[in-house]
């Protein structure tokens, strides 16, 4: 009996099996279609490549194709069920049709786990009870696959449970992720290709934890706001600030703000920052200089206190800035800044910070002003008289240009409208209208040249029928009025009256019969000169005695544009003077009525022509203002026979010539040459070892290319130098002996280009 039951187990055994055969036959048969869509590269390719593209194809059916495709041995768990498709149009190779196959399996929720000869396909969710393979943080392997594998992360600086929490939602349900804090390690279980995402999290989070902190550093000295602006600009806000063992750590957030009230930084920075930073604090918080403060005294040398104060105090004021020195653009509003007229000196309360930028501009303001010398005469001419005003164009000065410049003109009867305009007569008229120009250094007049203001005062001073009215000269600065008035006070009756007892009463008042001449000059870059003029002439009308006095006045006013040294001239003011003279018999002529018989009055009436000549000459240092004292005693002694007493101190001669060579040097600097050539001559006939005016008169004649010359005053230059002190020319400084080295150099030079002898 029991035999029979063991025969028709094995009959049941068999029989499922030959129906499980037949069943797969059938459905194969069933899906032709399957063989004919696997299409394979013939044999002799080496490296086969195929097309998958199944639709809706049994998922174990397509685990045999591939384990015929690629020779593996597979375990399937009877949990894996369902059909796949693929669609795959493009031809991919063997290896790449494995990875396409562990995609499928982990998109149904299942997966490969290696075991020696062959490969379980298991769901995931058993998979990480499987015998998966284990990877150490620093394998990988060549192209990550959705195999499920587990990867051992260590950690650096997370703590690994803080990990978990934020990765736990980054991987799928069947995946493990499980801290051990022991070894500071991660462990993950998951597709590989999953693992090399969560890796790049990993490595992106697991940095050094930021440990700022806030601190309080309270500025004794220097102003807070400045100290924050400083650190801003050097570190932003990302500090790129040195370790101790020298390395830089970037990318960590420095946040600066200046507490005002309380002179106080607040900082939230790193603690590791902090020591660099303190350092930098205290090297800035430092305490004034002895005798420095809040308050601070300018002296000026050049400029009025008054004047300057009130332009400091116009500058732009703000409540405060965050700017660094370099860049402000506006003081303090609580700057404060007084002029000392006493001492000429400014007196300014402020910051350190805003006196620094108020004595910057103090300096530009402080500088020595080009002064004017002003030389003018104004003259009356008989109308008359032959006189005509002209231009010597071409003068010992050596000008190069022969065109002169006239600013306009008024013409009158007879047409004359520029005084450049020489007549041809030999008589020719005076010229009825309004007439301005400029002159150069050279002024004709009746076809007589003279070289300057002097000379015509000179040559006119006997001449009845010329009236020289005023010779007024001063000196001024730059953009400064002028004034110069030469008159006396005349008593004018302002009212009469009679009392009751028959006396007359007369008041009185004193008014200025003057002429009156006020020049304001303003000096360009380019020398020229503006002039603002004004000049007014007033003369008394000659008339009886019993008549109230009656004035005559003439005024011009007017702007011109001259240069440096050139004249301006104003002409044809035309003016009447009338005279009226009384003939009587004596005594007779007094009768009333009859006296008419014996006396006659007669009334002339002259015209005058009215000219004035304005030469400014700019003085630029002291050496051209001791030129200019010197011109005016030579003037003097010609005019009046007297002698000047000269300085015959041998210091004041140097320092003469000192001044000399230094407007020498201004001259060379322009590439004037000759002008530097005679202050150089000048200077050295004063103070012939001056090594200054030596070597640049060396370099004048090295332009002019007369190089023997140049080598003489350079080698003057150098036996002087290397005299012994004893023997050197008195007041040879020894900072000159630079100017050896120089000379020598110069020497050098032309031998290299072959104009001096080796």
């Amino acid at each position: 009996m029991g035999r029979m039951m063991k025969m028709r187990e094995n009959v049941i055994k068999w029989t499922r099996l030959f129906l499980l055969f037949l069943i797969v036959h059938v459905y194969m048969v069933a899906n032709t279609g399957f063989a004919e869509r696997v299409k394979e590269t013939p044999p002799n390719v080496s490296d086969r490549s195929i097309t998958i593209d199944f639709d809706n194809v049994d998922i174990n059916l397509f685990i045999k194709f591939i384990s015929e495709l690629t020779g593996r041995n597979f375990i399937v768990d009877p949990a894996v069920q369902g059909s796949v498709t693929i669609i795959s149009p493009t031809r991919i190779s063997e290896q790449d049709a494995y990875r396409v196959f562990e995609s499928v399996l982990e998109v149904h929720g299942y997966t490969t786990v290696p075991t020696g000869e062959v490969t379980k396909i298991v769901p995931r969710a058993t998979a990480r009870t499987q015998n998966v393979d284990t990877m150490g943080f620093g394998d990988s392997g060549a192209q990550p696959s959705d195999r499920v594998v587990t990867r051992l992360v260590p950690l650096n600086h997370n703590r690994p449970a803080e990990m978990q929490q934020i990765l736990q939602p980054l991987v799928s349900q069947s995946s493990v992720l499980v801290p051990h804090t022991p070894s500071g390690m991660l462990i993950i279980t998951e597709t590989e290709s999953n693992i090399k995402r969560l890796l790049e999290i990993i490595n992106a989070l697991d940095v050094k934890a930021s440990r700022q902190e806030l601190i309080l550093v309270p500025i004794k000295h220097a102003n807070v706001t400045n100290v924050s602006a400083i650190l801003k600009e050097l570190y932003g806000q990302t500090s790129q600030l040195p370790q101790a063992n020298g390395d830089v750590q970037t990318d960590r957030k420095v946040v600066i703000v200046p507490y005002e009230r309380t002179n106080t930084l607040v900082i939230m920075a790193d603690k590791d920052d902090y020591a660099t930073l303190e350092e930098l604090i205290a090297e800035l918080d430092q305490p004034p200089a002895q005798g420095e403060g809040n308050i601070h005294v300018y002296y000026l040398q050049n400029a009025t206190a008054k004047e300057l104060a009130k332009v400091l105090n116009e500058l732009p004021r703000e409540e405060q800035s965050t700017e660094p020195v370099d860049n402000r653009t506006a003081i303090s509003a609580d700057v404060s800044i007084l002029a000392d007229q006493e001492t000429n000196a400014l007196v300014i309360t402020a910051p350190r910070e805003d006196y620094v930028i108020l004595e910057k501009v103090i300096e530009k303001l402080d500088i020595p002003r080009k002064m004017i010398y002003l030389e003018a005469l104004i003259m009356e001419i008989d109308a008359d008289k032959t006189f005509d005003v002209g231009v010597q164009w071409i003068t010992s000065g050596g000008y190069e240009s022969d065109t002169g410049v006239v600013f306009g003109g008024f013409s009158g009867s007879d047409g004359f409208s520029s005084l450049n305009n020489v007549t041809d007569s030999d008589t020719p008229a005076l010229p009825l209208g309004f007439s301005l120009g400029v002159l150069k250094e050279g002024i004709e007049i009746g076809g007589v040249s003279f070289p300057s203001i002097a000379a015509i005062l000179r040559a006119y001073k006997t001449d009845s029928d010329v009236n020289i009215i005023s010779t007024p000269q001063i000196l001024t600065t730059d953009n400064k009025k002028a004034e110069i008035s030469v008159g006396e006070n005349i008593p004018y009756v302002t009212s009469q009256n009679t009392t009751s007892s028959q006396q007359d009463y007369t008041q009185y008042e004193y008014r200025d019969i003057a002429t009156k001449l006020s020049i304001t000059p303003h000096i360009s870059q380019g020398d020229s000169l503006r002039l603002e003029i004004e000049t007014e002439v007033t003369k008394l009308k000659s008339l009886p005695d019993n008549i109230t006095p009656t004035t005559f006045k003439r005024t011009a006013n007017t702007t011109v544009i001259v240069g440096d040294s050139e004249t301006v001239v104003i002409g044809g003011i035309i003016g009447q003077d009338s005279t009226r003279t009384e003939w009587k018999v004596p005594l007779l002529g007094d009768i009333p009525v009859l006296g008419w018989l014996f006396k006659t009055n007669t009334t002339t009436t002259n015209s005058t022509n009215m000219f004035i000549f304005i030469t400014p000459r700019i003085i630029k240092n002291p050496s051209e203002m001791a030129r200019v004292t010197e011109e005016k005693e030579i003037q003097f002694e010609q005019n009046s026979g007297a002698t000047i007493k000269k300085d015959t101190d041998p210091g004041g001669n140097k320092k003469h010539a000192a001044l000399l060579s230094d407007a020498g040097f201004e001259h060379l600097m322009d590439d004037r040459l000759q002008e530097a050539k005679h202050y150089f001559q000048e200077a050295l006939t004063l103070d012939p070892s001056n090594p200054y005016a030596l070597i640049n008169l060396g370099v004048v004649y090295e332009k002019e290319e007369n190089y023997p010359q140049a080598i003489a005053y350079f080698q003057q230059v150098i036996d002087s130098g290397t005299l012994e002190i004893a023997q050197r020319p008195e007041g040879y400084q020894a900072d000159d002996l630079r100017l050896v080295e120089i000379a020598r150099q110069n020497i050098v030079h032309l031998r290299s280009i072959g104009v001096a002898p080796p």
